[in-house]
């Protein structure tokens, strides 16, 4: 199985070797650009309790270099909760992989007495849990570290592969990835290929992004995560 990751490079490139593990040829093709927007020290020192959905997020904190280590994160899952336990922060807890989990954990951990909460997110989200918790006696805000912007044009290679119908499936971990992806093959006139192509998505929300009557079929996760999507395409090693 031909397998196109459409994830930012980094992230793609740990995906990879899993799915080589079990015998899956692939190609990487990031549908978004990842950019720094650093908000600057200060934005993060009046906060007690920090909320990540991102690896990119997580790595701002890490890189930040001056919080305690005890500083209680939460974290949408385990991709995103990694950097930050490599990194030696001792309170990192874990969510199942998508807002609404991150949300009902931290309703369920925190009290609105607990302190400032700061949700790190790009520039572009689909839900600010910041102003969920506002509007639920929270104190929160959200500082934005980091950019995704969308690829003008999909690689030539990419594009060879999709036209020769040598991509047997696209994997899309976040709805603005689906949806720009879909927009790329058609201004590369490449949609009446994917008729033949799998899209397997990390979620119902994230398939939403595809127009699925142009693919062969569309799949959906499990649970939100990247093993559920690794189990989805290969069920056994």
């Amino acid at each position: 199985m031909h397998v196109l990751l459409t994830r930012p490079s980094f992230q793609a490139e740990l995906t990879r070797p899993l799915l080589e593990q079990r015998g899956c040829e692939v190609s990487v093709e990031p549908v978004l650009n990842v950019s720094s927007a650093d908000p600057g020290r200060d934005a993060l020192r009046d906060a007690d309790i920090f909320v990540v959905t991102s690896v990119y997020a997580s790595l701002h904190i890490v890189d930040a270099g001056f919080l305690k280590k005890t500083t209680p994160i939460y974290a949408v899952g385990a991709g995103t909760a990694a950097p930050l336990r490599q990194a030696g922060f001792s309170q990192v807890f874990q969510a199942d992989g998508d807002a609404e989990s991150l949300l009902h954990l931290i309703l369920k951990e925190v009290r609105p007495t607990d302190g400032a909460i700061a949700y790190l997110s790009g520039r572009d989200i689909t839900t600010d849990i910041a102003q969920d918790l506002v509007s639920r006696g929270y104190r929160a805000r959200r500082i934005v570290v980091y950019g995704a912007a969308p690829a003008r044009r999909l690689s030539d290679a990419t594009q060879d592969l999709i036209r020769r119908r040598s991509i047997d499936c696209v994997i899309f971990m976040s709805y603005r990835t689906a949806h720009f992806f879909t927009e790329l093959c058609h201004s590369a006139g490449l949609s009446d290929c994917l008729g033949s192509v799998t899209a397997a998505a990390l979620s119902d929300k994230v398939a939403s992004g595809l127009e699925g009557d142009r693919w062969k079929e569309v799949l959906v996760a499990e649970a939100p995560s990247s093993d559920a999507i690794i189990t989805l395409l290969c069920p056994s090693r």
